[in-house]
């Protein structure tokens, strides 16, 4: 069967002054994922050293889990990878380990290659020429969100999650106002579009058999 793969990966993980404290942070926040999230067939897993990796049965909601994760590890960064395709082994529904298949290969040598790009967000595509312009989007929104602060990425997700201005504005705690600047100013709604667009690509290969 066909699934998405994400694979994960902490930027600078090694420097950081507090690792540990971070690793406990970034665990919590795994595991907050995994329990906020049906599509998930095998939970977010911490693998080797900072990557940690997961299984969807579709591609919606990964994007807003991921930008639920960058707001929490916020001001570090993590580089996302998502791939979908088959998984020829059992699925591993307690832990992300121990499965493989094409989707697991294509998601890696995507990592691989947002790691030579220095980009944070990529999608492994088939090589059609329509999967240019939505690869092409997520390369300029990787660039686009390097320079975004904690609450834009709070903001972002929310977004994605179809969350109300006026619930944004309790969950971040500034005001409706400064909500709605913040979505225009980044265009966030337009993001949000294109987002779900690609997320509609992703599962619509996934259902192709």
């Amino acid at each position: 069967m066909k699934y998405l793969v994400l694979i994960g990966d902490v930027l600078g993980s090694k420097q950081l002054p507090e690792r540990a404290q971070f690793q406990r942070r970034l665990k919590a926040a795994l595991h907050g994922l995994n329990h906020r999230r049906k599509t998930i067939v095998s939970p977010y897993t911490l693998t080797l050293g900072d990557e940690f990796q997961a299984v969807y049965r579709d591609a919606s909601g990964a994007f807003a889990d991921i930008f639920t994760l960058l707001a929490q590890i916020a001001p570090v960064q993590a580089r996302f990878s998502l791939a979908a395709g088959e998984i020829v082994t059992p699925i591993n529904s307690h832990q992300s380990i121990g499965m493989d298949g094409p989707a697991f290969h294509r998601a890696r040598i995507r990592l691989e290659k947002l790691k030579g790009q220095g980009r944070l967000l990529g999608i492994h595509d088939s090589g059609d020429a329509w999967w240019r312009l939505p690869t092409s989007s997520l390369a300029i929104l990787s660039g686009l969100i390097e320079g975004w602060r904690q609450k834009r990425l709070q903001l972002f997700a929310g977004v994605l999650s179809d969350v109300s201005v006026p619930d944004l504005a309790k969950q971040t705690g500034i005001t409706t106002r400064a909500v709605n600047k913040n979505i225009r100013a980044a265009d966030l709604d337009e993001w949000k579009r294109i987002v779900d667009e690609i997320s509609r690509l992703l599962s619509e290969e996934i259902k192709a058999r």
